[in-house]
């Protein structure tokens, strides 16, 4: 099963504007497994964000792990929580019919926060720019 997330913004996007072969984007049933047994409660308690996060992220950072992978970063005010999600872009002009999926998702503490803005290399933040 494959549930419907929302669509990029190929502006918050940098060098991957152009590689993307759609702004879709996708979370498996086996990934929303993933994220109940490897982060329990994170996908009942903020999944319904998932959405907000992919189209209004604070940051978009890049993964210097995972080639055509990045990392959305949003604080979610009202919960006071940030959060995470990982995005595995689709970017291969072969697989048309393949979408961006969501690798996983977790709640992350401020220092974590903090440090990804630091450590990882910025594509987009919400900061710098007036949404």
């Amino acid at each position: 099963m494959v549930q419907y997330i929302g669509k990029l913004d190929k502006n918050k996007l940098g060098k991957y504007r152009n590689k993307i072969i759609t702004e879709d984007v996708i979370i498996t049933e086996e990934r929303i497994e993933h994220i109940k047994e490897h982060h329990p409660k994170d996908y009942e308690g903020f999944g319904k964000y998932m959405k907000v996060i992919v189209e209004c992220p604070d940051y978009v950072l890049e993964d210097n792990k995972n080639k055509d992978t990045l990392l959305f970063l949003k604080e979610i005010k009202e919960k006071n929580i940030n959060v995470q999600i990982v995005v595995r872009l689709n970017t291969n002009k072969k697989e048309k019919d393949k979408l961006n999926s969501i690798l996983t998702f977790w709640k992350i503490k401020n220092s974590t926060y903090k440090q990804l803005i630091r450590n990882k290399r910025n594509i987009w933040n919400s900061i710098d720019k007036s949404e």
